[in-house]
């Protein structure tokens, strides 16, 4: 009789801890509960500063070096190189973000963040004008393209009202607290490596970036900044180990870098850096573009270094010279973001 007391007891025991373990509504436990909030909170699309779509040039109208959404502010720049007109990605399908989930304190979880961007890569090609039709050829590339950034979610110290703890009582309590950079590249073949970037404004504002996806920043007010009206100059350093080198100036540049800034859901601005040469200390190839700032303040914006391979864009073989490109970007914010 004793022993079956015992055996009965324990299993009370254990009914009771796994109870406490359980959140009474969904049958989850609360760690695993926490943790789907915060998957929850990551998919959302509607977080500025979880923006990931900045190199999607979505109409093939917009695949101009110097076009932009900011009226007055750039215009469309048209003169080609040798025969490719412009060019761009036109994304169709946006893949859902995955991620790893790491509770890194009580309070606090780690989220690894990858999205997967399927689409095309275009090339419009001045053709043969003999006839004096000037006829505009089109090529279309397969692309696919991954965008990485880790960010930190955190649980606030807040008390839920009565009303609301049913529905919402973990997810309402967890926050954006800290954002990476982005680090992205096409797969499966890409051979750019994006080493080194420097930033400097009028206003003085400096910054050099090596390593994107452990540079975090824990508040709006972190985010690099820049004045209405600041000029931004940016360096780029990479490297490029393609098998097949196409260097269509004869300088030494195999690839071409493009600068999407004033990016979010609204705006896209893009221009092309200029090739400087190479570092002589490290044989990086080396580029430069600037823009001036015309954002309003208020919002978060992000700033993209893309670089292309050129046999994406000089060569219609797709086999041989497939979509090949890496992208770094960065939040920023205009004036004072509250």
């Amino acid at each position: 009789m004793k022993r079956l007391f015992h055996i009965i007891t324990l299993l009370l025991m254990l009914a009771v801890l796994t109870n406490c373990q359980k959140d009474s509504d969904n049958g989850l436990s609360i760690e695993e509960d926490e943790s789907l909030s915060v998957q929850q909170l990551v998919s959302e699309d509607d977080e500025d500063m979880l923006y990931d779509l900045g190199i999607d040039d979505k109409s093939e109208d917009n695949m101009y070096d110097g076009y932009s959404t900011f009226n007055g502010d750039l215009g469309k720049i048209t003169a080609s190189i040798d025969t490719v007109l412009r060019f761009g990605r036109r994304i169709e399908d946006r893949g859902l973000r995955r991620m790893d989930i790491r509770r890194i304190a009580p309070d606090t979880f780690k989220v690894f963040i990858a999205r997967e961007f399927a689409g095309a890569f275009v090339i419009f090609e001045k053709g043969d004008d003999s006839t004096g039709t000037r006829p505009i050829i089109v090529h279309r590339k397969r692309l696919r393209h991954v965008v990485r950034r880790n960010a930190i979610y955190v649980k606030r110290d807040v008390v839920t009202d009565a009303a609301n703890e049913l529905t919402d009582r973990h997810r309402r309590n967890w926050k954006l607290a800290g954002v990476s950079m982005g680090a992205g590249n096409s797969v499966p073949h890409h051979t750019i490596q994006i080493n080194e970037v420097t930033v400097n404004s009028s206003s003085g504002t400096s910054m050099v970036i090596t390593d994107p996806l452990n540079t975090l920043f824990f508040s709006r007010k972190e985010l690099p900044t820049f004045e209405v009206g600041d000029s931004v100059t940016v360096q780029v350093k990479l490297t490029n180990t393609t098998a097949n080198p196409v260097d269509i100036k004869g300088n030494g540049s195999t690839e071409i870098v493009l600068l999407h800034f004033g990016t979010n859901r609204d705006h896209h601005a893009r221009k092309r850096f200029r090739y400087v040469g190479t570092d002589p200390a490290t044989g990086d190839n080396v580029y430069e573009g600037s823009w001036t700032v015309r954002q309003r303040p208020g919002r978060a914006y992000h700033a993209i270094i893309d670089a292309i391979d050129n046999g994406s864009i000089y060569e219609s073989a797709a086999d041989q010279f497939p979509y090949n490109s890496t992208t770094l970007s960065t939040p920023y914010r205009v004036g004072v973001v509250d």
